[in-house]
């Protein structure tokens, strides 16, 4: 008999001599991964749960939270992140103009800025949505997806290496 954690299907144990099959449990790991879960988490600690860069914005593009990934990725501590826009967090030169990011005139242009602003409004996800964003080191490749969640909006940086080197340093690897 075969003993498999039921969520990671890893093998638990296996008796050889005892009923042929596959048995289900419960693995250490996803036992304390769930336990967490299901006591309630905090939403940075959720979100350092997730293995790409993730923020968390409001409908005006403000970082809500941010996982601890994204701010390895953008060379800031997380608790900076907080409040600024996506542009400011992601150290867009354009957000530093006159009416900072979202209200200067590039921003009509910004794939970052109207994807948050389209999954907003209508609270539908937004999968791989090419961008980029003008750094002091130049124009930055960024692809990233949105998605709504509860009246605000969870933006992930699906390739952060080009970000992250533009900004001086290397992005985390990510787990997908």
């Amino acid at each position: 008999m075969k003993v498999v954690c039921s969520y990671c299907h890893r093998l638990l144990r296996e008796s050889p001599g005892e009923a042929v099959g596959v048995s289900h449990g419960m693995c250490p790991e996803c036992d304390a991964y769930f336990a967490k879960l299901w006591g309630g988490l905090k939403l940075g600690e959720y979100l350092d749960l997730l293995p790409v860069p993730v923020m968390v914005v409001d409908g005006g593009g403000r970082v809500v939270a941010a996982s601890e990934r994204l701010a390895d990725v953008l060379h800031r501590p997380r608790a900076e992140l907080r409040g600024l826009r996506c542009g400011e967090a992601m150290a867009c030169s354009r957000s530093r103009l006159p009416g900072g990011c979202g209200k200067a005139e590039h921003c009509r242009e910004c794939t970052i800025r109207r994807t948050v602003d389209e999954v907003h409004e209508t609270g539908r996800s937004v999968a791989g949505a090419r961008a980029w964003v003008k750094t002091d080191a130049g124009r930055v490749p960024v692809t990233i997806s949105a998605r709504p969640a509860q009246g605000f909006v969870e933006v992930t940086l699906d390739e952060p290496e080009a970000l992250a080197g533009a900004l001086g340093g290397h992005a985390p690897p990510s787990r997908r």
